[in-house]
């Protein structure tokens, strides 16, 4: 790398980044020849941070798509882009793979089409990319969701930033701040360590009962306010909930009703996390969440808003619901984020398994010091995060 011109965009291990591109690369290769394809193209903004251990293919954040796609077969991975974006992405992107992927530029005024491109390379009509409803994009779907052992790493790191930066920020909201006040310290506090915060969600006092997806407006804090982070780091994807009530006068307390409700989403949180284990069915998963609703007297509040899933190079590689039948298998990270009305539980969990088949759910985004509620399940007691009460 020329350090006058480029800078890492992704701090790694550059020995265990290119491990980890290689075994992907071997994996993508097994999925071509199961599928009679002779060329794969992975244009997802996900798809490509997967392969390329972090790489950055958008240049506008609120896209799925981006400026690169990479094409796969045999013998080669190549980068196809625009002459604008080329020297950019084998530099800073792929620092430690630059000898791995080859180039194929254009001009940024030429029209192409990937695909186009991909079956060239190929000589062939048989190739297939991500983008549509194929075979060999679902197959990538399920090879991304099982992270390697330099992919938990990343993602512990992501996990423990995020937990420390909604953390503090929690504990620094006053009376009278505005929501776009609070969104702007979590941004900041994120980007200082390199994180994108992709969805920052603020909500204070009414607006959390009216509203689940809270985008950050000028209404000022009184009592309540629900912080909620999304943040981007090496392409996994790490969402974080938490919430606070601020009391103004002498031996004031968190309303009775509002613990009420936030131990029955922590409840509820608590069920579906211990039940997450390999080999577990979405939809066995879903029941339990409704299960737990009812046991805790909130029957139907699953209908409000989606209920979480595995989690990933997207904020949900998959989001449960009374059908779906994806399973749970080892080294996968989940997001479950139940509300009652009110109030909401939401952490990043990764899930292990030792060869005896003991089963563990670490927390990867536990806030320093924060108030936890436990409840046991199944025999597995689980924390989840309290109410901070700040009071002044």
């Amino acid at each position: 790398m020329d350090e006058r011109k480029y800078v890492d965009a992704v701090e790694q291990d550059l020995q265990q980044r290119k491990a980890d591109f290689h075994k992907k690369v071997a994996d993508v290769r097994q999925v071509l020849v199961e599928l009679n394809l002779d060329g794969g193209v992975l244009s997802y903004a996900h798809n490509f941070a997967w392969l390329t251990g972090g790489g950055r293919s958008f240049i506008n954040m609120a896209t799925e798509g981006g400026v690169g796609s990479l094409y796969v077969d045999a013998s080669q991975v190549v980068l196809i882009t625009n002459e604008i974006e080329g020297h950019r992405l084998i530099n800073e992107e792929f620092n430690g793979l630059q000898g791995e992927i080859k180039l194929h530029e254009y001009p940024w005024y030429a029209s192409h089409n990937a695909i186009e491109v991909a079956k060239q390379l190929a000589k062939s009509d048989r190739v297939e990319v991500d983008t549509t409803s194929t075979a060999f994009a679902d197959r990538i779907n399920v090879l991304r969701a099982t992270l390697t052992e330099h992919e938990i790493s990343l993602f512990r790191s992501l996990g423990k930033d995020c937990g420390r930066i909604i953390g503090e920020v929690a504990r620094s909201v006053r009376p009278s701040m505005t929501e776009w006040e609070v969104a702007a310290q979590l941004s900041e506090k994120s980007w200082v360590v390199g994180i994108t915060p992709i969805v920052v969600l603020i909500a204070a006092d009414e607006r959390i009962d009216a509203i689940r997806h809270p985008l950050p407006t000028n209404k000022r804090v009184k009592n309540k306010v629900m912080l909620v982070l999304c943040g981007r780091r090496a392409g996994f994807v790490l969402s974080v909930t938490r919430m606070v009530y601020i009391t103004t006068t002498p031996n004031a307390t968190v309303p009775t009703d509002l613990l009420r409700r936030h131990d029955a989403a922590t409840y509820v949180d608590a069920v579906v996390i211990a039940k997450t284990v390999p080999g577990a069915v979405a939809s066995d998963l879903f029941k339990a969440i409704q299960d737990a609703y009812r046991e805790k007297g909130f029957d139907g509040e699953w209908k409000l808003h989606h209920q979480g899933g595995c989690a990933g190079y997207q904020s949900r590689e998959w989001i449960a619901n009374p059908a779906l039948q994806c399973v749970v298998g080892a080294n996968q990270a989940f997001a479950w984020n139940p509300s009652v009305t009110g109030t909401k539980s939401e952490d990043t969990v990764l899930i292990q398994a030792t060869a005896a088949g003991k089963v563990t759910h670490e927390v990867l985004s536990e806030s320093p010091d924060w108030p936890l509620i436990k409840h046991t399940v199944d025999g597995v007691t689980v924390a989840r995060p309290g109410i901070l009460h700040l009071a002044f």
